[in-house]
């Protein structure tokens, strides 16, 4: 019976006013609310203050969608999936920036082959090592899929060129 009790004497208020909202209702007119005379109180600066515009922001400069360079790394991809010991480790670093963000992690398909761990060693980039440049076959498709989304994947390259 109190909770009703307080729960009535506090649904017409508005915290802060001590006022209740038929009080509020009767009083509409620029400044009766505190939202209305924040408005009032900005439109009335803006008129007096003088216009500040913003310089252009700066291009983002423009970065390879796919760069592939040999890196020192003690452990790669095996294409399979799983992490082992690098041989001739290979980084091929994307522009996370191209790709939107999804709940899935990419995958990034060499060929047949799948490399499923990646860093961020700057922002703006993922990177994918493979452990052994031997192991991947020049001149397949290299793109990246969201888990097993098909329409998320986005081709990286063609043709893959090894340096």
């Amino acid at each position: 019976m109190l909770l009703v009790l307080l729960l009535a004497g506090c649904a017409g208020s508005d915290p802060g006013s001590g006022a209740s909202s038929a009080a509020q209702t009767e009083g509409d007119e620029p400044g009766a609310t505190r939202a209305s005379r924040e408005l009032v109180v900005a439109q009335t600066q803006s008129a007096s203050a003088p216009t500040i515009v913003a310089p252009p922001a700066a291009p983002r400069p423009e970065r390879a969608l796919l760069t592939v360079h040999p890196i020192e790394a003690s452990e790669g991809g095996d294409g399979a999936g799983a992490t082992v010991s690098a041989t001739q480790p290979i980084a091929f670093d994307l522009d996370a920036r191209r790709f939107p963000p999804r709940a899935a992690d990419p995958v990034l398909h060499v060929g047949a082959q799948r490399f499923v761990h990646y860093v961020h060693p700057s922002p703006g980039v993922l990177r994918f090592v493979a452990a052994d440049r031997g192991s991947l076959e020049p001149g397949v498709r290299v793109f990246v899929q969201f888990g097993d989304d098909a329409s998320s994947r986005t081709v990286v390259a063609e043709a893959l060129e090894l340096p």
